[in-house]
């Protein structure tokens, strides 16, 4: 997968821009706040409709404009197609692949990107919900109605919490909590089942390169933790999954009603990151913590070649800043061997020439965006 050009109307701090890339390695230098990030955002865009940033679309569009365009050409499966983006303020967001309008959560047309940040080491330190949401994104090369699944999810399981502030003004809600119980049930456990079989696919690429990220060798391994399965495995089937998640529920009610919130499900669960033994978002450190990163999302590149049988478009925003020189240079030949590359950088001499000969030099400046030749 490569893309060939980008159009880009009114898209954060960018009025206009018109680009043509290199299929190969593209490298983009400015200062901090010109906007590096923002025209990564805008190619992540262009592939997957939204944003790898925010949640909320209008903050994508140019301050004090009315909407956005985006267009571009990309090769998927050795074909070129044209990608568009539309989006106002007043009207639903519209995406096109080759004038048809396709859905936002449809994967087989996306143009498959993977994106690399300094903010990526929260997937190891942060919260349970980054670490979810980064499962989750890599589900629907598996299923793709996964984004439609855990959509429908997580509005039963809103439903389902909303009834707990009725109890207030109800004698008895149990029979409603019964009806949505069985919705949670049968949508969660397609979920959970889902996302074991995904983390075990995205740990066998994981076992292969952190050991070679880290230098040495390492156990290491990802491990589901789930809210009602005790040691959940991707062997376990539906069925079984259904029957536990209906019992945990039951179990559970005299809390929930108490606390008012929904307490067993997918919502609520996690995967550790083990080496050697050890938790390393608990007790691992911030070099290892950012190797785990990096190995995750070297692996999520591999999930994706996997899967599409082509290799994704890579997305590196300032990684340069944050490696020491013997892995920076690891991940770039890693990704330079594999996909078109796009990377940010403060400064080129973070880079050998030899490197930065390669590929296509841009400017990011003044909010614009000129290719160097």
């Amino acid at each position: 997968m490569w893309v060939k050009n980008l159009f880009v109307s009114n898209f954060r701090n960018f009025a206009r821009l018109d680009l043509e890339f290199s299929p190969r390695l593209n490298l983009f230098w400015g200062d901090n706040g010109e906007g590096k990030t923002n025209f990564l955002e805008s190619l992540y865009c262009l592939g997957h409709g939204t944003s790898f940033r925010t949640k909320t679309d209008e903050e994508l569009i140019k301050w004090g404009q009315p909407s956005l365009y985006l267009k571009g050409e990309g090769f998927k499966s050795e074909r070129l197609f044209t990608y568009e983006v539309v989006l106002d303020r007043k009207i639903s967001k519209v995406r096109k692949v080759d004038s048809h309008r396709v859905g936002l959560r449809n994967p087989t047309k996306w143009l498959w990107m993977v994106t690399f940040s300094p903010e990526d080491i929260w997937l190891v330190k942060g919260y349970p919900q980054q670490r979810r949401d980064f499962l989750d994104a890599k589900l629907p090369l598996f299923n793709f109605r996964y984004s439609y699944l855990r959509s429908s999810y997580l509005r039963v399981l809103s439903q389902r919490n909303h009834l707990f502030f009725l109890k207030r003004i109800r004698k008895s809600i149990n029979q409603e909590l019964d009806i949505w119980d069985e919705q949670l049930v049968e949508l969660g456990s397609k979920i959970v089942k889902l996302r074991l079989e995904g983390l075990e696919k995205l740990e066998f690429f994981f076992k292969e390169i952190y050991p070679r990220v880290m230098g040495r060798d390492s156990k290491i391994g990802l491990i589901y933790r789930s809210s009602f399965l005790k040691d959940p495995t991707p062997i376990i089937s539906e069925e079984e999954i259904i029957e536990i998640f209906r019992k945990e529920l039951k179990l559970k009610r005299k809390k929930e009603l108490e606390l008012e919130t929904t307490l067993v499900g997918p919502h609520r669960d996690d995967f550790l990151i083990l080496a050697d033994g050890i938790d390393l978002r608990c007790f691992g450190s911030q070099g290892e913590q950012r190797i785990a990163t990096l190995s995750l999302k070297l692996a999520e590149l591999g999930l994706v070649s996997l899967r599409e049988g082509e290799h994704p478009v890579t997305l590196l925003d300032d990684v340069a800043s944050e490696l020491d020189p013997k892995r920076q240079k690891l991940l770039l030949d890693l990704v330079k061997e594999q996909s078109q590359v796009f990377i940010t950088t403060t400064h080129l001499s973070l880079f050998e020439p030899s490197f930065t000969k390669e590929g296509w030099l841009y400017q990011v400046k003044d909010k614009r965006v000129k290719r160097k030749k």
